[in-house]
């Protein structure tokens, strides 16, 4: 089976295309919010350097968030028209999940992702995950850094993690006093799910939870758009 995985979740791109025997040719960007103008010419250079064209393509794997609303659009709505023209079966996968595999740390350590939730919020979880299997000890959760990190805490105690992504920088001296881990160069470093992470979620999500529905598979954006309608004024009974 050989997969092509689309991850639009954040500034930086990333398109995968997997082989099951654990190869894949990537091709990875950085783009403001402008995935939609080169994400099909980035599909094209992974498919080519695989030396293979889309109707060698078992599967399309994609990343449903959290993230940007924009990029996020752009990434599954590609996803979804290349699996319809295919006629192959999508999955689609958890920014959060995909970014804690990329963590390194011993198979007993918790993996805590870390995102930008934008405004000076964060999305972030807890994974603890090994060879075979991935377990979400703290679901996806966003709001406010002492709050989320607060709330990750109470939940796994006293047992040690390990963090990164994009959202542990700007905060890790909170990260430290609340989760009692210093997070060093390479957690920081650390901005988006690697090209072998998100494979290695799509292919274990495919495996265990099946093809996930074409019509229905929405964005899973996990906070509040900042579009919002304006309040209505409502004029005293008996005003003119």
């Amino acid at each position: 089976m050989t997969t092509l995985c689309i991850d639009t979740a954040t500034e930086y791109g990333t398109v995968v295309v997997a082989r099951d025997d654990g190869t894949f040719t990537s091709a990875r960007w950085r783009s403001q919010a402008r995935h939609g103008e080169n994400l099909f010419g980035h599909i094209e250079s992974a498919l080519a350097d695989a030396g293979i064209g889309r109707e060698a393509l078992s599967l399309i794997g994609v990343n449903i968030g959290p993230g940007r609303f924009t990029s996020l659009r752009v990434g599954l709505g590609t996803a979804k028209g290349l699996a319809f023209g295919l006629g192959l079966p999508i999955v689609g996968v958890s920014s959060l999940a995909a970014l804690a595999r990329a963590i390194e740390c011993d198979s007993d350590c918790i993996r805590v992702p870390v995102m930008n939730g934008y405004r000076g919020d964060v999305f972030a979880a807890a994974y603890l995950i090994d060879d075979a299997t991935i377990e979400e000890l703290a679901a996806p959760i966003f709001g406010r850094p002492e709050v989320v990190f607060g709330e990750i805490r109470e939940r796994l105690g006293s047992r040690s993690v390990s963090v990164g992504g994009e959202g542990v920088r700007p905060h890790a001296e909170l990260i430290e006093s609340e989760l009692g881990v210093r997070p060093g160069e390479k957690q920081m470093a650390l901005q988006a799910p690697t090209p072998g992470a998100i494979a290695a979620e799509v292919r274990y999500r495919f495996r265990t939870v099946g093809p996930s529905d074409l019509d229905s598979l929405e964005p899973n954006y996990l906070r509040p758009s900042d579009a919002k309608l304006p309040e209505r004024t409502h004029k005293p009974s008996g005003s003119s």
